[in-house]
């Protein structure tokens, strides 16, 4: 076969072929080497524990177009996780939970080369608080309308943790440190009590319960909370679980699997909070976390840097699923299923800015009580928190310290949150935090007869100076029931949990 070659001596064409030439070497500059990682260095900073070391890391590159992004991507049992996104090729990460941990790191410059590191060494994170360890365990608090027996439930609670092998400090120490300090609030811990515990008594961690509801009449009613928080300069809630039981929930054939005996509720409702919490110790607590994957790029828009105002930049955009580990360990009240649609939120908005994946630390205020019963706003916080809580890329603080922070400032906030408050929980040298939680509770019944539950919440961005989120929710109990009470929930603890489950999960998708 043959080809002829007469059209090189037509000029026009000779043009031509000189256009589609430089069009195809358009965008590439020329002598520019591709972009390659030359190494990542991982090391571990401070000890081995989970929330105390960190995992640092160093990834250098050579070559590439324009600006480079480092994706960093977290590895623990064979899952993986997205941790950061940034033109910084350096930092630390330090593991909320126990485990074994690699990390990765994807690198993207602006012509869409992605390079990727391979993993690196596993690094192992023990738990914060093991059977060696050192707990108070203070008086409860009630939230509960009622008159409750709080100092025997105490007293089970006590029992049932030395039966199991944990230490406490002895109960005469502890009423004296409180006389000392003139501590009266038990339901959370400032900064100053946690670092006095520590330092005075050799506490580790501090065990706060909460009843939310206690009835004695048939059927009974019994709901609490109980969170570990560990001691020092800086209280952290290591863990939270919750759970709201009563006689009906299980009556059986001819009700002969009610309880009329409040005693053996509470029994029951301690064993899976214990249970709840000794799961989380060997490291099978269900959590949420974002899997990361290999950058999607998107095509970004500017209007300066060219002649013609308008210069086009490539960017990862990350992809991620929302993935709960540990799905057939239970919680206190069970394993965690698929929200139901009567639960989700009435109205729910999210900002197109807020990036579910990054990390972010939390404050969660007290909500505003409209016309309900007394302490509804702090038990549907702690719900907030507890649900909050379950999420990797989330960090709450601890109740104890965001209310300390309230009162030394004489914050009063009728309405939510103002800009004045919140600068001041999001300064760096007070709270820090990114994120301010805040919501109206508008209904709340479940002492007695049908669960119903009326809230709204509302999140506040301190660095953009936003919301990023508001919802309002509502529902009962009998809601979307037909048949033999199939699906009912009796208790206004049950349906603030579900309700509250399904608004965080739409914020984090």
């Amino acid at each position: 076969m043959t080809f002829s070659t007469n059209f090189l001596n037509n000029p026009l064409c000779l043009l031509l072929a000189a256009v589609l030439s430089l069009a195809g070497c358009a965008g590439v500059e020329p002598g520019t080497p591709p972009l390659t990682i030359i190494a990542l260095e991982t090391a571990q900073q401070g000890s081995p524990v989970a929330r105390r070391g960190a995992l640092h890391w160093t990834v250098t590159t050579s070559g590439g177009q324009g600006t480079v992004v480092y994706e960093v991507q977290a590895q623990q049992a064979g899952i993986e996780r997205l941790l950061y996104a940034d033109a910084l090729g350096t930092g630390s990460w330090t593991p909320k939970e126990p485990g074994r941990y690699r990390l990765k790191v994807v690198v993207v410059d602006e012509a869409g080369t992605v390079v990727d590191s391979g993993w690196s060494d596993e690094y192992a994170y023990s738990p914060l608080f093991n059977r060696d360890s050192l707990y108070a365990l203070l008086p409860v608090q009630n939230l509960s309308d009622f008159n409750a027996p709080l100092y025997d439930i105490h007293t089970v609670l006590r029992a049932r943790l030395r039966s199991r092998g944990f230490q406490l400090l002895d109960p005469a120490l502890l009423e004296d440190f409180m006389a000392k300090y003139r501590m009266r609030h038990t339901g959370g811990l400032s900064r100053h009590l946690s670092q006095k515990m520590q330092e005075e008594l050799g506490v580790d961690g501090v065990f706060i319960t909460s009843l939310e509801t206690w009835q004695e009449e048939i059927p009974p009613r019994v709901s609490l909370f109980i969170r570990v928080i560990s001691t020092g300069s800086q209280p952290e809630v290591i863990w939270i679980d919750s759970v709201g039981l009563t006689g009906d929930d299980a009556p059986g054939l001819l009700g002969l699997g009610r309880i009329k005996n409040s005693r053996l509720l509470l029994s029951n409702a301690l064993e899976k909070l214990l249970d709840s919490y000794q799961s989380y110790l060997a490291g099978r607590s269900p959590e949420y976390l974002h899997t990361g994957g290999q950058p999607k790029l998107q095509q970004v828009g500017t209007d300066v840097g060219s002649e013609d105002g308008f210069v086009e930049t490539i960017q990862p955009r990350r992809q991620s699923q929302l993935l709960l580990v540990n799905a057939e360990s239970a919680t206190a009240g069970g394993v965690i299923k698929a929200n139901k649609p009567r639960h989700q939120p009435q109205f729910s908005y999210r900002a197109s800015t807020f990036d579910p994946t990054r990390q972010y630390t939390v404050a969660v205020i007290p909500f505003l009580n409209i016309n309900t019963r007394k302490h509804a706003g702090d038990i549907v916080a702690l719900h907030v928190v507890r649900q909050l809580h379950r999420y990797a890329n989330l960090r709450v603080f601890e109740p104890g310290l965001v209310r300390q922070t309230l009162l030394r400032y004489r914050m009063i906030m009728q309405a939510g949150p103002s800009l004045a408050a919140s600068d001041i929980l999001t300064g760096e040298s007070i709270l820090d935090a990114d994120l301010i939680v805040s919501g109206k509770v508008f209904d709340y019944q479940g002492a007695t007869g049908e669960s119903k539950a009326d809230f709204s919440i509302q999140i506040f961005d301190g660095a953009k100076r936003e919301i990023i989120w508001a919802s309002r929710s509502y529902a009962t109990g009998d809601q979307g029931v037909y048949f033999f009470d199939w699906g009912r929930v009796p208790s206004a603890h049950g349906l603030i949990s579900k309700m509250t489950e399904a608004v965080v999960k739409l914020l984090e998708e």
